[in-house]
């Protein structure tokens, strides 16, 4: 019978190099874990009857790393986590962007033609197939996890855009006074279930149908319960600085703001520096205001971020079925080929740097329902069928009927280190957990190395960070930041969320090309005291839990 190595009582860790994550160096001691806490921190534990023994000799020993920017709402029932525990995650904080498995969309509030755009478009983001929920509040959603078990921690935010599909649909209009307060009383109900924020998406519909005033309402019942606010804010390209003046004006109600993957979509040299300016200002006023990144110098979002805006956006609302139509005239009317052609070639100058057909290297396809296309760069395929660059574009999303995502190549290695390097910064994949078995899939690398390349190429290799700080914002300071009292650190008497890794060999595997490699250099990770992943091998311990904030 095989050992199930998941179940022991009690596993001693000798001689390790542990960083405890309060950011101070390593110390030499060994780490004793009981059922699901550590149980004994000390230099020398002897006299132990522990059921294994690790020897972590030359072995960095450190809390569980904190993923505060996840999508793996719905995949988290997916699986082992194998993707999360190869980088020596143990928590993946979910409902970011606006998008979360709870409230519900109303079907009622969704018009017949919406019906299209949400399931081309928002329903690849929330991972699931159907309008109809299953989960109705928090609570069902946070019990299921716990009766079906899974492999990693999970914290939930509410996302706005859920509030506005649940009271408003897809209407691209200011709520009434009677529909804010209903957003207002969902949003209580959901935090009385133990959320632990809100999230916005201001690029995305229906979020970025939202104006300012309305996410200050709804933070300030967030704020009662003592959480927090994070925010894909509006405009990662030319409206930088204009979206974290934003993102100040919000945390002025008082309310804890985060900055999700705080970094420029497109080669706007200086912005960064400007907005980065801008928080470090606002803390100097008093306001709580910190932000995540990923190591990556790249972004991912929807292919149609390519396209002029009037084609898919008229001025009542997202319109994905007349885009479609748009975007097939094209092959018609050459007046309209060329007017689209021409903006096409506005945005990606001005996003990616795009002058010439080679430059469409820097887009990469992940189209699930074409895997002919997915990880393939738009270069790639014009080749293949012989047309322009931007034809491919078109023909592309046609082609999945306007359901693709894409990685972008699309800022300078000098801009990403400064939101790297900046204090106020952690880490976040903005990845997701994804199901080994659907090969469909073709993700950014970030789901499988972003905490791994941190610590490899930027720790180890280019020195930007000390390893011991780096820890510390993959650890106690995203917990710090959502309020956990005994996680993030290694403590006595704390859950035993604790990775080992070789410092001198870990790094990220997963390129643009092949996204799906693990990261190399975690040895072992425990997940509340369960050992899930041990030297290569996935134990199937699934002995995560859904926190609640309460």
């Amino acid at each position: 019978m095989k050992e199930n190595k998941s179940d022991m009582k009690s596993i001693l860790i000798k001689n390790g190099n542990i960083i405890d994550g309060t950011g101070n160096p390593w110390f030499k001691a060994d780490l004793l874990i009981e059922q699901e806490k550590i149980k004994e921190i000390s230099r020398c534990i002897k006299d132990c009857d522990a059921n294994r023994t690790i020897d972590a000799t030359d072995l960095i020993v450190s809390p569980g790393f904190i993923d505060i920017h996840t999508h793996s709402d719905h995949t988290i029932l997916l699986g082992e986590g194998e993707n999360a525990l190869t980088q020596g995650v143990t928590t993946h904080v979910v409902g970011n962007c606006g998008f979360s498995a709870t409230p519900p969309i109303n079907p009622n509030k969704l018009k017949e033609e919406d019906y299209d755009t949400f399931k081309l478009i928002l329903a690849p983001i929330l991972a699931i197939s159907e309008v109809e929920s299953k989960y109705q509040r928090l609570n069902e959603y946070l019990n299921d996890l716990k009766q079906k078990r899974i492999p990693i921690n999970i914290i939930p935010l509410i996302g706005h855009s859920m509030l506005r599909l649940n009271v408003l649909g897809l209407d691209n209009r200011v709520p009434n006074s009677n529909e804010l307060q209903e957003m207002k009383d969902i949003l209580a109900e959901e935090m009385e279930y133990g959320a632990f924020g809100m999230s916005t998406g201001l690029d995305y519909p229906p979020g970025s149908f939202s104006e300012t005033e309305e996410i200050i309402e709804l933070c300030k019942v967030v704020k009662e319960y003592n959480g927090i606010y994070t925010s894909h804010f509006r405009g990662f390209g030319i409206g930088l600085i204009r979206a974290t003046k934003e993102a100040i004006k919000i945390a002025k109600t008082g309310i804890p703001v985060e900055i999700s993957h705080f970094k420029p979509f497109g080669f706007y040299f200086g912005d960064i520096k400007k907005a980065c300016r801008l928080i470090e200002k606002a803390r100097e006023d008093n306001l709580d205001i910190t932000f995540d990144v990923f190591p990556q110098a790249s972004n991912y979002t929807f292919l149609f971020a390519l396209i002029p805006p009037w084609v898919y956006y008229t001025k009542e609302k997202l319109d994905i079925p007349r885009a479609l139509d748009i975007l097939k005239q094209t092959k018609t009317d050459n007046d309209l080929k060329n007017k689209i052609y021409e903006e096409i070639d506005n945005i990606v100058e001005s996003f990616l740097k795009i002058k010439k057909q080679e430059d469409w290297i820097k887009v990469y396809i992940d189209a699930p329902n074409r895997p002919d296309y997915g990880g393939k760069t738009i270069y790639q395929i014009s080749l293949e069928k012989n047309i322009d660059p931007r034809e491919a574009l078109i023909q592309i999303l046609i082609d999945v009927k306007g359901s693709a995502n894409a990685t972008y190549l699309s800022m300078s290695e000098e801009d990403n280190i400064i939101t790297i390097a900046h204090p106020l910064s952690m880490f976040a994949s903005d990845g997701q957990i994804i199901p080994e078995e659907n090969d469909k899939i073709f993700p950014n690398p970030y789901c499988y190395g972003c905490f791994t390349r941190a610590l490899g190429k930027y720790v180890r290799e280019e020195k930007l960070l000390t390893l011991h700080d780096a820890i510390r914002r993959m650890t106690s300071f995203p917990a710090q930041k959502l309020g956990l009292k005994d996680r993030g650190l290694l403590r006595e008497g704390f859950w035993a969320d604790v990775t080992i890794f070789d410092h001198r060999k870990i790094i990220d595997k997963a390129t643009y090309e092949n996204p799906r490699l693990y990261s190399e250099g975690i040895e072992y990770v425990f997940v509340n005291g369960a050992l899930a992943y041990d030297q290569g091998k996935f134990t199937g311990a699934l002995s995560g839990v859904p926190l609640s904030r309460k």
